[in-house]
């Protein structure tokens, strides 16, 4: 096998978190690239999870020499033939920039990879190290990222729709694909792996300069978890904080969660019974009559039009409530924990003022 050009695993994490005009090949198997992989990437296995599977179960019972023909052979013909032309198809969607290939080691998946790619007339790098080096350099961007503004404010008071107005950000509810902070999962996917969502973050942080901003959020993002070095240090960071009244933070928690899943086609019962769900998932903290008490509002809000006046007041109520009892005092706990110099607190609109005018100074 000839040696072709390789690219260190630092360089190749700064050309995943530029989301460049580049083609970069995960050769691993559909379910090692499903339990963690990075943004950016596509996945075109040269061995599939069934051929690794066979390959296994032929190296324990017969031995290293029998499991490597048996790949050979396995990645044969039209087989191979069919591996190539889709590894040159996606390296043809940049004519002209770096592409690059990894496997989990950079060993000798993507080596054979590799040399028949350039059998084949195309250029592709070999990622030193494979993913295990590139998930080493995320590991190091999560433990040292650049100094952040975190933006607090209890649940509803639109902290998500104020830091979508800012220049540099870092989402975390996005990467973790969940509403986070009030209700629950988004109601149009499920989240990614731990790994994944880990390596998301640091592809996330990696070219941020300092003053960048992100939302407040508790350890636990639906199943995903923020890193315990990252949240250590969101808990030190400054904070913005908006403040804004129940009944207001209540109105924008109805349009969010129970107004726009009706008007987009969510059949009404089936919004109510996620919520009743919710609400059941917390009730040793609410304790029993209040927790009760909440499924009742619930269930009356939803015998109403929620579009009407009526019905949206009833939803009101139950939110409020809900709000006052649980999230609200959440808030303030987990913000007595926390050793954070305020760097300004007031209304939406101001909070938003003052953090464009910090990015831009």
């Amino acid at each position: 096998m000839v040696p072709h050009p390789t690219i260190p695993a630092d360089e190749a994490f700064a050309l995943l978190a530029a989301n460049g005009n580049l083609s970069v090949i995960d050769v691993r198997s559909e379910g090692e690239y499903e339990k963690a992989h990075f943004a950016h990437t596509v996945n075109i296995p040269i061995l599939s999870d069934a051929h690794r599977h066979r390959v296994g179960l032929t190296y324990k019972n017969e031995g290293s020499e029998a499991a490597k023909a048996l790949g050979h052979r396995l990645v044969s013909g039209d087989y191979k033939e069919a591996l190539i032309r889709r590894w040159c198809a996606e390296i043809l969607r940049h004519p002209g920039a770096a592409a690059l290939l990894f496997c989990w080691r950079g060993g000798l998946r993507s080596r054979i990879a590799q040399d028949w790619i350039v059998q084949s007339g195309h250029e592709v790098l070999r990622v030193e190290g494979g993913y295990k080096a590139l998930r080493h350099e995320a590991l190091k961007t999560l433990e040292n990222p650049a100094p952040f503004v975190v933006l607090s404010g209890m649940t509803g008071s639109g902290k998500t729709r104020l830091l979508r107005r800012l220049e540099r950000i870092v989402d975390l509810e996005a990467l973790a694909r969940h509403r986070g902070s009030a209700f629950g999962a988004h109601f149009d996917g499920r989240q990614p792996q731990q790994a994944t969502f880990e390596n998301s973050l640091a592809q996330a942080l990696y070219p941020l300069a300092p003053g960048y901003v992100l939302e407040d959020e508790s350890p636990n993002i639906g199943r995903c978890y923020v890193p315990d070095p990252f949240h250590a240090r969101m808990a030190r960071a400054p904070m913005v904080r908006i403040e804004a009244p129940p009944r207001q933070r209540a109105l924008a928690i109805y349009q969010e969660y129970v107004r726009r899943p009706l008007v987009w086609g969510m059949a009404a019962d089936e919004l109510s019974q996620a919520f009743l769900r919710n609400v059941e998932r917390i009730g040793n903290k609410l304790g029993g009559l209040e927790c009760d008490r909440i499924r009742r509002l619930v269930a009356e809000a939803f015998a109403a039009d929620a579009m009407t006046e009526e019905g949206r007041e009833a939803h009101l109520d139950w939110i409020e409530r809900l709000l006052s009892v649980y999230y609200d005092k959440q808030y303030l706990y987990s913000l007595s924990l926390k050793s954070r110099k305020t760097l300004f607190q007031g209304l939406w609109e101001d909070c938003l003022a003052f953090l464009q005018e910090l990015q831009h100074e």
